[in-house]
């Protein structure tokens, strides 16, 4: 039968949740680059009042709030600056 010291058990036991921790690291990286891709900037809404983001399906560039009817403008893309 094979013998594992404890030192051994609890390297084994770091070196997994290392690398449990690099996969979830990589995953978030990921996410977070696929949401700033997507590109709803032609709908996406942001009110100042209540501040409260909402999307659109016209493409306009002013809009009514729909939770406190504040007039609302389209912000523009960070990209684009």
């Amino acid at each position: 039968m094979n013998a594992i010291s404890y030192a051994d058990a609890f390297v084994g036991y770091l070196l997994c949740f290392l690398l449990f921790l690099a996969v979830l690291w990589i995953r978030e990286n990921s996410r977070v680059k696929r949401r700033e891709r997507r590109n709803f900037s032609s709908r996406l809404f942001f009110c100042e009042k209540c501040r409260r983001p909402f999307l659109l399906e016209e493409d306009i560039n002013l809009c009514r709030c729909p939770r406190c009817n504040t007039v609302c403008i389209r912000p523009r893309r960070r990209d684009l600056e």
